[in-house]
């Protein structure tokens, strides 16, 4: 894992020149209200360079300077995050999912926002032997050093492929003999009524929207957890969590 000092750059110059000089810049974060100017530089550099950007308010952009910098108001509203992790294509995580086992399990994250909540997922899905996750090159976390040590290290060994389409990504594990399974509140499923004793994809979405319609839509199953408190629904990594030892113990009575 890289330090925080190698893991980010911020202010003007220093992002503009690392966009330049090709530096493997996961995603820029810019604060709302920044000189629109210069807003309006960065992304369009980014967009030929094809790195995401992300506009998002002051207070949200304070708090990730204070983690980063240790300080306000020294970044002139601009963050780049450098890539920490060695990312596999989506063909070479499908193939290495079934040199151990017929029945792979890889979670696929759909617009993951919260590095905490990435950094989670990715542990329980180490622990409970999955084979890798994928991640959305859009509206996503970054793998940052805060979500490596929410991970408590299971990104480094937890194999992560990126994919620009959530859709695409889905009918390629189908053509390859995945069951696609996404959790949805509104889903009729429980959790707990499927076997799993085929290769699956696990779909978490969004914290505040879950999985969109159209990603719904796709999936050979949606899942529900039942939530009988006045909370309306659990934490996403909770919701993954038991849905990967849910899996885990059905295949153990199943002999897999």
């Amino acid at each position: 894992m890289k330090n925080q000092e190698e893991s980010y750059i911020y202010g003007r110059n220093p992002v503009i020149e690392a966009i330049r000089n090709d530096a493997p810049i996961e995603k820029i974060y810019l604060q709302f209200g920044i000189d629109e100017k210069l807003r309006n530089d960065i992304i369009i550099k980014a967009k030929k360079k094809k790195i995401n950007c992300s506009q998002i308010d002051k207070q949200k952009f304070l708090a990730l300077e204070r983690e980063i910098t240790g300080k306000n108001n020294v970044s002139q509203g601009i963050i780049a995050i450098k890539g920490t992790v060695k990312y596999f294509t989506l063909d070479e995580l499908i193939s290495n999912s079934f040199e151990t086992t017929k029945n792979p399990v890889i979670v696929l994250l759909d617009e993951i926002n919260d590095p905490h909540n990435l950094g989670a997922i990715a542990r329980t899905a180490e622990c409970s032997g999955a084979a890798g996750i994928i991640v959305t090159e859009r509206n996503s976390a970054p793998i940052t050093p805060t979500a490596i040590k929410a991970s408590a290290g299971a990104l480094e060994y937890l194999p992560v492929a990126k994919q620009s389409s959530v859709i695409q990504t889905i009918e390629k594990l189908k053509e390859n003999g995945f069951w696609v399974i996404g959790t949805d509140i509104e889903a009729e499923i429980a959790y707990d009524e499927l076997d799993y004793e085929t290769p699956i994809c696990l779909i978490m979405g969004n914290e505040g929207k879950g999985i969109s319609k159209a990603v719904a839509k796709h999936c050979d199953y949606t899942i529900q957890l039942p939530v009988l408190g006045k909370v309306q629904s659990l934490n996403v990594s909770v919701t993954a969590g038991i849905v990967l030892y849910e899996i885990l113990r059905k295949r153990n009575i199943l002999g897999e």
